[in-house]
């Protein structure tokens, strides 16, 4: 069972207006010492029109979170992310976390990580069946 994680997520531009970067912002990861691995972006996460999803492996665990764009105002932003991982094939992933080794509170940490982009879970699912 995946931990569904709050966060913001961020689109960079470049000076011709086109994407750049996708950050997101996450809260509630674990003040470990590990990265996310394994990370998996689903356009739609449950089927037609539905959130997109990130989702991806630390410490043992799954994490998830999702953006939904049809409530929101730009729903352009979720073709734009989209586009953006089918090109680059990488996600950036930050947060604030304590650090346990010094007494500094929280520190931002960043991670890029492959992220393997699949447009829903059927096909996911039926891409994963195939090579396994």
């Amino acid at each position: 069972m995946a931990i569904v994680l709050d966060g913001t997520v961020a689109i960079q531009r470049d000076q011709s207006g086109d994407v750049a970067n996708v950050i997101w912002f996450l809260y509630g990861l674990p003040a470990s010492g590990g990265a996310p691995n394994n990370a998996v972006f689903l356009n739609e996460s449950f089927g037609k029109a539905s959130p997109q999803m990130v989702s991806f492996e630390l410490d043992g665990e799954e994490y998830v979170v999702y953006a939904d764009w049809q409530s929101s105002a730009d729903v352009h932003q979720g073709h734009e992310i989209k586009a953006f991982y089918k090109t680059y094939g990488y996600i950036l992933i930050s947060c604030l976390r304590d650090d346990i080794a010094s007494d500094e509170g929280l520190i931002r940490r960043e991670w890029i990580t492959p992220v393997k982009y699949y447009e829903d879970y059927v096909t996911m699912v039926s891409e994963l069946a195939k090579a396994g």
